[in-house]
């Protein structure tokens, strides 16, 4: 299932009308859709108290419209309220017009007294005010029209989209109406996932236009949502006949003095993922900590800095360390010295495999991202909402827009962090909501990269092994919040549930 963002919405409605279905038939198929629900609710609750829809002057309007026609021609009393005047599109236009004597139009400036009345009565009161482009504030008649609607019993529902909603970066406006379901038009539009958004919208319902096909054929960067079943095609199987060699061998560059669990989580995670070979490579502090609860993984001691942190002249070391790896992460736990900078740089540098840059890695190139530029294959990077605002200097508000750009601009692969969690790279992005607020602790990012940079090893694709490291990640944390709850679960227990994911993706 596709999630476009309203800028590709606007595309996909003008390929429809190339591939011959007109902007007037897909808004004579969205309110019949709207119509659909409305009868479906009719069935458990009488719409004889009357239907509201609050058009306003847009195309959003103009479904509104469409819906209290086909309404009115079955004898459902239908009032519309026209809170921004007549409408001031064609299309918008066209479908006022064709209303009848069947359904009551009130002017909210002139009827105010009378328009509340209707809500008071109603059944069922719409949402078709402002589409999926609106920005800015809703007008104070509008805040106060949905203000009174949303003490009314009738069930609310929103046309497409409630208005105040951004259908980009899931932002909300002041006095948006709560809505119990929402008809979104031929597709769920990306902010519709992502909080405070998601929890105005109710029960999301996707209404069939009729959009051809090839509308969205050829377009880069649609948000598509990633599934179990995609995860399950992507993850290799084991043959009977296969060795540790057929899954990888990764280099797992992390740790520090203070930060000794970071590398511990990653490494465990990567190894509780598939990966055939997996080493460590950090101080021997760090090292000397944790390989006894790692009997499985292998490592490589390094010297550290008085930071306690790897130093700068494990340069050497770790380049050769990187050869004839097929996977290489760095970051975890790493601290940012001058001397961890320097070590970062080195790895994207010089390193012949994917590299899965996290945390401080990210870190230590924010004063410079061009380096990113200079990789001799993939880099994977792996931001939350801050790590982006300070690798772009932009507010981290619209996440998908952001790791699109940088995506397109240095060929990286993005793991945007957040609710959902976005992943852009090679023209795709894939959508994420898998997971819960358990993962809100330190160390949730660590074993993130740990199944990433494993699957990366293996073999399966960046933009694929990120997607795939994302959506496992989020299916076991939601094992381990049902058994162990989301205040009491841990990084820790998020990696012992890995099994049960890939025992029930048949890996």
């Amino acid at each position: 299932m596709f999630y476009p963002t309203p800028k590709q919405m606007k595309t996909i409605e003008e390929n429809s009308e190339k591939n011959g279905v007109s902007c007037r038939q897909l808004m004579e198929n969205a309110g019949s859709a709207l119509t659909m629900l409305i009868y479906k609710i009719g069935e458990e609750t009488s719409l004889s108290s009357g239907v509201v829809i609050v058009c306003g002057s847009g195309n959003n309007g103009g479904d509104g419209f469409a819906a209290a026609r086909m309404l009115a021609e079955e004898g459902v009393p239908v009032t519309a309220v026209l809170v921004s005047g007549e409408p001031a599109t064609e299309l918008a236009a066209a479908e006022y017009f064709e209303l009848d004597s069947g359904v009551e139009v009130l002017y909210l400036d002139d009827n105010i007294e009378k328009v509340f009345r209707r809500f008071s009565e109603a059944a069922v009161i719409v949402d078709a005010v402002f589409g999926t482009g609106f920005h800015g504030s809703l007008p104070p008649r509008v805040k106060a029209c949905f203000s009174y609607a949303q003490r009314c019993a009738a069930i609310k529902i929103a046309a497409d989209v409630p208005s105040g909603g951004n259908c980009l970066d899931g932002t909300v406006t002041d006095g948006i109406l709560k809505c119990d379901y929402t008809v979104t038009f031929g597709c769920p539009k990306i902010g519709m996932l992502i909080p405070p958004l998601d929890e105005y919208c109710g029960e999301v319902i996707v209404g069939d236009i009729g959009l051809p096909d090839k509308c969205c054929q050829g377009m880069e960067y649609l948000p598509r949502l990633f599934d179990e079943k995609m995860a399950a095609e992507i993850i290799p199987a084991r043959k009977r006949d296969s060795y540790k060699g057929d899954f990888g061998r990764l280099l797992n560059i992390s740790g520090s003095r203070c930060m000794s669990g970071a590398a511990a989580l990653s490494t465990a995670a990567a190894l509780r993922s598939g990966a055939g070979l997996v080493t460590l490579a950090s101080t021997e502090t760090v090292i000397s900590r944790i390989a006894s609860g790692i009997a499985e993984a292998m490592y490589l001691p390094l010297i550290e800095d008085k930071y306690g942190a790897i130093a700068d002249k494990n340069a050497a070391a770790l380049i050769n360390g990187c050869k004839n790896k097929t996977a290489v992460s760095i970051g975890c736990g790493l601290s940012v010295t001058d001397g961890t900078k320097a070590l970062t740089k080195a790895v994207i540098k010089n390193a012949e495999c994917p590299v899965i840059l996290d945390a401080d890695g990210i870190n230590c190139i924010a004063d410079n991202i061009d380096i990113i530029r200079d990789t001799k294959n993939k880099l994977i990077i792996t931001p939350h909402a801050g790590e982006l605002a300070r690798l772009t200097g932009a507010s981290a508000e619209d996440r998908l827009t952001l790791a699109v750009n940088i995506a397109r601009e240095y060929g990286a692969v993005v793991v945007a962090k957040g609710v959902p969690t976005f992943v852009a790279g090679g023209g795709r992005v894939y959508v994420i909501p898998a997971g819960n607020p358990g993962l809100s602790r330190g160390g949730s990012g660590d074993v993130l990269t740990g199944i990433i940079a494993a699957f990366c090893a293996q073999g399966i694709e960046p933009v694929e092994a990120a997607a795939a490291g994302v959506f496992v990640h989020g299916a076991a944390a939601d094992i381990a919040a049902k058994e162990l709850s989301q205040t009491g679960m841990l990084p820790t227990d998020v990696i012992s549930k890995l099994p049960f994911v890939f025992k029930k993706l048949n890996r």
